[in-house]
């Protein structure tokens, strides 16, 4: 995919190799960029050999870079994305990778505290570029520490415009919407509040992160769903996954994404001075897995329509201010030492 203008930036995209569901808000983010900005969005192939990754290690840069990559002058910046620190043998050679722009960085989506050191040759790899960046912001004086190069919070994004509520609005006929992986204790809660009081409670029947070839259309029906959705579930990151996450607490995108289309965020959210400065007071309702108390404050929100209305619009309002992927983008740019693009 290429831009218009002559291309300042290279984005190596992994939307080839794991076109999974978890994947499809970053190639979301990744065109957002291609469209305002003046880019190379170039797929990434799968790892080479076993013997061609410690061939690389020892001799950086050995292997050529795809033909496609060769153009004479280096960009200005090249911008990668991953979703762990195991993923990175994808950009081997990184040498021969990392010389084709002036500065290199890259965004890492799932970095916790507890695994760290069992990545110390990852860790290695990141070394090699000039600034790191992830949404998980408790790791990053860690990472920063291990790796001697400039950290940086990149909280979510979502493409604002397009989940946001339009005129004239929806019907919204989801009252319960929880998305993706969830705790037990707190999904058994959920369905009995939603079969007691006959309310309509949306989920995904498959614990899994298959395969999504087209993640706009994805991206299209993710949206259509949270503009129809009353009250949207969020928790914290990995809550059903506490061994991982340890004492770290982060937010995932489906706050961003829950909020963009105006839907009512109800469930836990992290206790940490980042969450706290990227959201407003109220955001989230918070709720426990217990059935009596989640009805209980339906019933009470439902009861006051003109502030649930007001709720809803604040949300969409805030993410649209706050949380578009144009904003990640001009950070970016901010650090890489480039001026915002007209578009």
């Amino acid at each position: 995919m290429r831009s218009l203008a002559p291309a300042r930036v290279l984005i190596l995209s992994d939307r080839q190799v794991v076109p999974t569901v978890s994947r499809t808000g970053t190639f979301e983010f990744e065109d957002l960029v291609a469209s305002v900005d003046a880019v190379d969005v170039v797929p990434l192939g799968r790892p080479g050999s076993r013997i061609q990754r410690r061939l690389e290690r020892i001799v950086p840069g050995a292997f050529g870079a795809p033909a496609r990559l060769d153009r004479g002058e280096p960009y200005d910046l090249l911008f990668a994305s991953f979703h762990a620190l195991s993923e990175l043998a994808r950009l081997h050679p990184l040498g021969r990778v990392l010389a084709l722009a002036r500065r290199a960085f890259v965004n890492i989506d799932e970095l916790w505290s507890t695994s760290m050191l069992r990545h110390r040759g990852d860790l290695e790899q990141l070394r090699r570029f000039d600034r790191i960046y992830s949404p998980c912001a408790g790791a990053l004086e860690l990472l920063q520490s291990a790796t001697g190069r400039p950290c940086e919070h990149l909280p979510p994004s979502v493409d604002a415009l397009r989940f946001a509520p339009g005129g004239p609005n929806p019907a919204r006929v989801i009252d319960l919407h929880l998305m993706g992986r969830r705790r037990p204790d707190l999904h058994q809660a959920l369905r009995e509040a939603a079969e007691k009081s006959q309310r309509f409670y949306y989920f995904d029947s498959l614990q899994s992160n298959p395969p999504m070839p087209n993640y706009v259309e994805h991206r299209l029906r993710l949206a259509d769903l949270v503009r129809r959705t009353r009250y949207f579930v969020v928790d914290i990151a990995n809550s059903d996954f506490p061994e991982k996450r340890g004492n770290q607490q982060e937010y995932g995108p489906r706050f961003v994404e829950g909020a963009a289309g105006g839907a009512i965020l109800i469930g836990q959210a992290p206790r940490t001075t980042s969450f706290d400065a990227q959201f407003w007071p109220g955001a989230v309702q918070a709720i426990e897995p217990d059935a009596a108390s989640i009805t209980q404050l339906l019933s009470e929100l439902e009861s006051e329509p003109e502030r649930t209305e007001r709720m809803r619009r604040t949300n969409a309002a805030q993410v649209l201010r706050r949380h578009d992927g144009v904003y990640r983008w001009e950070q970016i740019l901010r650090a890489a030492g480039l001026e915002p693009l007209p578009a």
